[in-house]
């Protein structure tokens, strides 16, 4: 049953901060990347035009504004990886670039008109929910508003993890994450170390060796490693594109039928994903013949326990004379170079720290605050992140998060995003309808969710397949993907049951609650 209250919050009234009153907007949007756009600019589309988005940097992009390191690549096919309602025909390879994914979102934002709704330069300080006007307390470095909704579209990739070494502050040269990479810094003649073998290692070593006196690696996990198909899309392709639509939304469904093929391989029926792993040792093999090396670099994990990727470059890169693989532990840093926990010390000029980012511990979730005070930092400790289908979470009325726990897709993230803005716009649609002040996900709800995830991921190859990874959270739940296809979560995002929800409805002579028999009772369609 959906539980109703009242509350007297007029709407038109300005809640007050001591002396100055506090400017209203409707929905407040944190972020501008691809999740704050994507919900911008649908927001726009369905003509709710009161909102703001607040993005701490001063361009949007996101993770493709702030990643510029030598070689960032997506690996998502780019049919893939732009919003359905807004295909692009100009892209010049099979995988974008990071600078042409940025320049993409730059004309989202101009094409749709949004751009003077983005608050550049305004890091959000403190969001807090307040029960007395059922409304958002959103304060920025630079002002503070109120808002009946809070969309939180931080970014799972926004903020740099930089490791916990001994010494690391230590160390008398240049040290650099690659998410802040340093353009003033030649690699020209000096002696690297690279620290971390993910997606962005594997893109931007390959530029950084043939530079390098000498350049160490420094490697905890192998990486599982397919050939690249990428390559160039044509000009008589892109005017294709361009003339047909049609020829474009195949070549969408096209990589999006390929993707989906390997799921069920990964969740429960690991054989599938065979074929692949085989394709991962022959390019192994063929590009390093080095035994020793190729030792090294063979990964002891199921393939698809962490993500794999795809690169032409990284093994010839690796099989350089001057480049070395290491594989003994880091014990910590001095001011000349790496100490490896055999006693060695590895002297060099330069640390680049390819170590990924912060995602259960991202700063911004100390800054969210729901009833009583309460963060989401506080709600998810020791990075034990729960939420209701990866968009609400029981505590914070009226606040939805884009890309949350167990929301993630093996497609694009961009579907994700998309099929979540879909949830939100259908929720203000019920609230508007039905005089809903307050939404807020039930306890019941969230734990029957994500008790389904839990029994459905236990025997996934994320969770048992030998690896340890930022999927899974300290206790080992996975905290990230999602236990299906893309088609069943987007269809299960369609609906918004207000029978897992608790509902508010202002307290006005003109409006009536919705009677909670009209609504159904509270179950998990385990579909």
């Amino acid at each position: 049953m959906v539980e109703l209250r009242t509350t007297a919050t007029i709407p038109g009234t300005s809640p007050a901060t001591g002396d100055s009153v506090v400017p209203m907007i409707d929905v407040a949007i944190v972020g501008a990347g691809f999740g704050g756009l994507g919900a911008a600019i649908r927001l726009q589309q369905e003509g709710r035009k009161d909102f703001l988005v607040f993005e701490r940097d001063d361009a949007v992009g996101g993770t493709w504004h702030v990643n510029t390191y030598p070689g960032a690549q997506c690996d998502i096919p780019s049919a893939l990886y732009s919003f359905s309602f807004a295909p692009n025909p100009d892209w010049t390879r099979l995988y974008p670039l990071q600078p042409e994914i940025e320049a993409y979102l730059n004309d989202c934002a101009d094409k749709f008109g949004i751009r003077d709704r983005i608050r550049f330069g305004h890091e959000v300080v403190d969001a807090s929910w307040n029960d007395a006007q059922s409304r958002w307390l959103v304060t920025t470095s630079k002002g503070t508003w109120s808002a009946r909704v809070l969309i939180g579209a931080l970014g799972p990739f926004s903020e740099p993890a930089r490791p916990e070494i001994a010494g690391l502050d230590s160390f008398s040269g240049s040290v650099f994450h690659s998410a802040q990479w340093d353009h003033e810094h030649s690699a020209q003649g000096r002696r690297l170390a690279v620290i971390g073998t993910g997606a962005s290692a594997v893109q931007f070593v390959p530029r950084l060796a043939p530079e390098a006196a000498h350049l160490t690696l420094f490697q905890r996990t192998p990486t599982w490693i397919l050939p690249h198909p990428d390559r160039p899309i044509s000009e008589s392709g892109q005017q294709v594109l361009r003339r047909f639509p049609l020829a474009q939304r195949a070549m969408r469904r096209t990589f999006d039928l390929f993707q989906e093929a390997m799921v069920p391989g990964l969740i429960n029926h690991r054989a599938l994903l065979a074929p692949l792993a085989a394709l991962g040792r022959v390019h192994l093999r063929r590009q390093v013949k080095d035994p020793v090396l190729r030792e090294k670099l063979t990964p002891q994990y199921t393939f698809g326990c962490k993500r794999p990727t795809f690169s032409n470059a990284f093994y010839p890169a690796l099989c350089r004379e001057n480049v070395t693989v290491e594989t003994t532990g880091i014990d910590r840093i001095v001011p000349d170079g790496i100490v490896t926990t055999d006693g060695r010390t590895h002297e060099v000029d330069t640390i680049v720290l390819g170590t990924g980012f912060t995602i259960a511990k991202h700063s911004g979730f100390a800054r969210i605050k729901g009833r009583g005070g309460k963060s989401l930092r506080d709600a998810w400790p020791s990075g034990e992140m729960s939420s209701y289908r990866g968009t609400t979470v029981h505590g914070f009325p009226n606040f939805f998060m884009i890309l949350g726990p167990n929301s993630v897709v093996y497609t694009s993230q961009v579907i994700t995003i998309e099929a979540q803005v879909n949830y939100v716009l259908e929720a203000l649609r019920v609230m508007d309808a039905k005089s809903i002040a307050t939404l807020e996900v039930s306890s019941e709800a969230q734990a029957e969710f994500n008790d389904y995830t839990d029994e459905k991921l236990a025997g996934s190859v994320w969770n048992s397949g030998g690896c340890s990874s930022y999927y899974l959270s300290p206790s080992g739940r996975n905290v990230t993907y999602w236990p299906g296809s893309v088609r069943n979560f987007t269809h299960r995002m369609s609906t918004v049951e207000l029978g897992h929800y608790r509902c508010s409805t202002v307290e006005s002579d003109k409006v009536t609650a919705p009677a909670s028999d009209e609504e159904p009772a509270l179950t998990e369609t385990r579909a």
